[in-house]
């Protein structure tokens, strides 16, 4: 009896024993569910607002004397809900004439995003001869989608054609102006006046000549017209020979009248009698360095 006791007494003080040096947890524990983080699905994008690039084409453009170049801008952008393309030149801004200036909404609900928003935006300009050269730049301005403003800059250089146009290879241009048979309608035998002006061309395009009688022109000069591709700016043409013709009405053979010259200005008039109806003309024959140029006005003879 006493032996059993104290083999019970032995057991229980072993039990006690393991149970004080068992550790507080188990070696290698099952996971659970609640052991992960509990907004790892769930946790929101963090908006970075960025201009990513800002590209312009042609990077560098040439204006020439005539036509147009066509300048774009293209925006790529991060988190960003709007963003404003400007183009500003020498002289100030220039107003876009096509493409799209704004991203998305200007305003609304811009919440929570699980992912990085990108974007493209881009805008047109039309650049032409009026347009001053030099350094040009498209200023970009964006609002991000947690309301921060980013800007960024793209300069470009803009360049004029210098082009010039050829000196005409032939003679000058010449023309008779305000030529008149007066009175256009007479009675047989009276004087009519004949009457006008010569001028000579002295500019080609954009050459501009000092002397009528000479092939040396001057390019650019500040008389002539840019842009024109023919003879114009005309001037007078003095002490020049002008020949007088008469062809009465039904035939085709033209009568040689008179010789007159122009004084300085170019000027000439004359007094001739009328004796049958038909057409008046006075001619400038010209050389080599001066075109010929003609003119007519026809008169009615009558016996009232």
């Amino acid at each position: 009896m006493v032996k059993r006791v104290a083999t019970a007494l032995v057991a229980a003080a072993l039990g006690t024993a393991t149970l004080a040096t068992s550790p507080a947890y188990a070696a290698h524990p099952t996971p659970t569910p609640s052991s992960h983080h509990p907004d790892s699905g769930n946790k929101s994008h963090v908006p970075d607002p960025r201009i990513l690039s800002v590209d312009v084409s042609p990077s560098t453009v040439v204006v020439g004397r005539h036509g147009s170049v066509r300048v774009t801008a293209t925006v790529r952008t991060k988190d960003v809900q709007s963003v404003s393309i400007e183009l500003r030149g020498p002289s100030g801004r220039h107003g876009g004439d096509h493409g799209r200036d704004w991203l998305g909404k200007k305003g609304g609900q811009h919440g929570k995003h699980d992912r990085a928003r990108y974007d493209v935006a881009s805008r047109s300009w039309t650049l032409t001869s009026r347009d001053r050269s030099g350094q040009w730049k498209v200023h970009v301005e964006a609002v991000g989608v947690d309301g921060r403003r980013v800007t960024a800059d793209r300069g470009f250089e803009v360049k004029r054609d210098r082009w010039r146009p050829r000196p005409p290879k032939g003679p000058k241009a010449t023309r008779i102006v305000d030529f008149t048979a007066k009175p256009d309608q007479v009675r047989r035998g009276r004087e009519i006046t004949l009457q006008g002006k010569l001028q000579v061309a002295q500019c080609y395009s954009d050459w501009y000549y000092r002397d009528w009688n000479s092939h040396s022109g001057v390019h650019n000069g500040n008389r002539c017209e840019i842009g024109r591709a023919s003879w114009h700016d005309w001037n007078w043409l003095g002490y020049q020979d002008i020949g007088v013709y008469f062809r009465p009405s039904g035939s085709h053979r033209w009568k040689y009248v008179d010789t007159l010259k122009t004084n300085r200005d170019g000027g000439f008039s004359t007094r001739v009698r009328a004796y049958r109806s038909g057409t008046w003309a006075v001619k400038f024959d010209g050389n080599g360095r001066l075109k010929g140029s003609e003119a007519s006005d026809s008169v009615r003879v009558g016996r009232w």
